[in-house]
């Protein structure tokens, strides 16, 4: 059994340093996002959204549960297993690439944005390149050695961020993002190699390390599916339903409104996760502890942020960014709102991964897609633009029976911190309200 001082000062440490690199990644985004956005006009800011939806996809289906598994499996620091996830990881880069290309044509048609036909091919790409980053990034967040991996992260994106700010300033076309995020994908992969190696990077294909991957990963590939729909899945759909002005400007309330969330999900995928691997492989019984204070920690980080975002979403809009953008301050307010019951289920539903259940996860991730679908097409039927965006707040919240149906079997469902986020959010929104606008 291992040290539980040891395993807390690694969460702790492990912590500090996601939040700091969180930091430091969302400075230079919303930088770059400024920047963007004033030197592009807003349709063609429509048009990088769905570009970059595709991209973020892309990103998210090149793992589809490989991390997972190194982190989780008892074999997880075996060089044939970390081998295996590796060659894993570059053949699923190559194949995302591919249905990339085949997808490129009918998105295209279905946008009315020929530009897409080419953009789609040159930023999938990066898929390929990201595959084929170090094995010793799966094995340091395997053991929670955060520092090194997140200033990887950080410089990659600074770069990245710098070549493409020049690159969209000296030609102001979205070819200039396009590039900017395959050049970006080089540099982050080149810098992988860097990071101290607990067993050379090289092809591998073990019978049963590849069986064990596949098996407990064959769900996650369907649930990055989903949650790659139900994280970008307004873009898409909005996509086709406003202009690609009005699509800018959602984009736009999108990227504040994911802040806190975001921050969660990077604290508990890097950090907790792991933490919860370790408890439940060496003592199940104290698992559930863990997780208890671990949610406890991560709402407590994310809701205060997002309660600012609910209240001062309009202020916040105005000052950063030209009138052209203003309509993106009502969007951020309701998008917000959502967020709090995106926190909640975000924060419980790796629990699921932790006790070996992906299929239930997967399910999850489809019931949420789906409803994420319902809501918005309800929504959008009856008070149109309003309704889409409230659509997507409210699927965040409708979910959560499913996941209770789910934590349930397993006995990990914590209802009291649930109830208590949300009368505590209730309770803080109507006292700013009163206080702001009574």
């Amino acid at each position: 059994m291992g040290d539980p001082d040891s395993k807390k000062k690694r969460a702790i440490v492990g912590s500090l340093w996601t939040v700091m690199g969180f930091g430091g990644s969302q400075f230079v985004r919303l930088l770059s996002n400024l920047l963007l956005t004033r030197l592009l006009l807003p349709e063609v800011f429509g048009v990088m959204a769905l570009v970059q939806v595709v991209l973020q996809g892309l990103q998210m289906l090149s793992d589809a549960g490989i991390s997972t598994s190194v982190v989780r499996s008892n074999q997880g620091d075996d060089p044939d297993y970390l081998n295996t996830a590796w060659t894993l990881q570059v053949i699923r880069g190559v194949l995302i690439w591919f249905v990339s290309c085949v997808l490129a044509y009918p998105m295209s048609i279905i946008y009315e944005a020929p530009e897409l036909l080419g953009l789609i091919p040159v930023v999938g790409f990066s898929a390929v390149i990201r595959g084929l980053n170090s094995s010793a990034v799966l094995s340091h967040r395997r053991h929670i050695h955060l520092k090194r991996i997140i200033i990887w992260q950080l410089i990659g994106q600074i770069l990245t961020t710098l070549i493409t700010i020049l690159a969209v300033w000296h030609y102001r076309s979205i070819w200039a993002i396009a590039m900017g995020g395959v050049v970006g994908a080089l540099i982050s992969c080149l810098l992988s190699y860097k990071l101290p190696k607990l067993t050379p990077t090289q092809f591998k294909l073990d019978h049963h390390a590849k069986a064990d991957i596949l098996t407990f990963g064959q769900w996650i590939f369907v649930a990055s599916f989903a949650s790659f729909f139900i994280n970008k899945g307004d873009v898409f759909i909005l996509g086709v339903s406003l202009s690609k002005a009005e699509l800018g400007v959602f984009s736009i309330a999108a990227i504040w409104a994911r802040l806190s969330l975001d921050l969660l999900l990077k604290i508990n995928g890097q950090v907790m996760t792991p933490i919860y691997s370790m408890a439940f492989r060496e003592n199940p019984s104290s698992a559930i502890d863990k997780i208890r204070k671990a949610r406890i920690s991560l709402l407590a980080l994310a809701l205060p942020m997002i309660w600012v975002l609910v209240m001062g979403s309009q202020y916040i809009i105005d000052l950063l960014y030209d009138p052209r953008y203003a309509g993106a301050g009502w969007m951020l307010q309701i998008l917000a709102i959502g967020t709090i019951g995106a926190a909640i289920t975000a924060s419980s539903a790796n629990a699921l991964l932790v006790v070996g259940d992906s299929f239930g996860f997967m399910l999850f991730q489809l019931v949420r897609g789906l409803l994420l679908i319902i809501c918005m097409s309800i929504g959008g039927s009856q008070f149109g633009i309003v309704g889409l965006v409230a659509g997507i707040s409210v699927s965040k919240f409708v979910c959560y029976p499913a996941l209770v149906v789910l934590l349930r079997k397993h006995s990990i469902w914590l209802p009291a911190i649930d109830c208590f986020a949300v009368g505590l959010s209730v309770v803080v929104l109507v006292i700013g309200f009163w206080w702001v606008h009574g």
